[in-house]
């Protein structure tokens, strides 16, 4: 799907999620709220369904990947957020 990477290391308040981290970040992304938590549509501008029906982008959390919306996992101290894009 192409190359983006990007790294950034954060103090956040506690309490901060997955998705506090992103925003503050500072790159692009688009989000919208579901009944689930918020759903991260497109960030750095590579959109989901762009590379088949299925693909679009995801996140671990310290190499495991949380069966919940980013909005919703709350941080600990030293966690490492990836947000990787899968294709299908």
């Amino acid at each position: 799907a192409g190359a983006v990477s990007s790294s950034a290391t954060l103090t956040l308040p506690v309490g901060a999620t997955v998705y506090d981290a992103l925003a503050s970040c500072g790159v692009s992304f688009n989000a919208k709220a579901t009944g689930y938590g918020m759903y991260v549509s497109s960030i750095a501008g590579l959109a989901e369904k762009e590379h088949g029906g299925t693909s679009g982008w995801m996140y671990s959390v310290n190499g495991t990947t949380p069966m919940t919306a980013c909005s919703n996992y709350v941080l600990s101290n030293g966690d490492n957020v990836v947000w990787y894009y899968v294709t299908g």
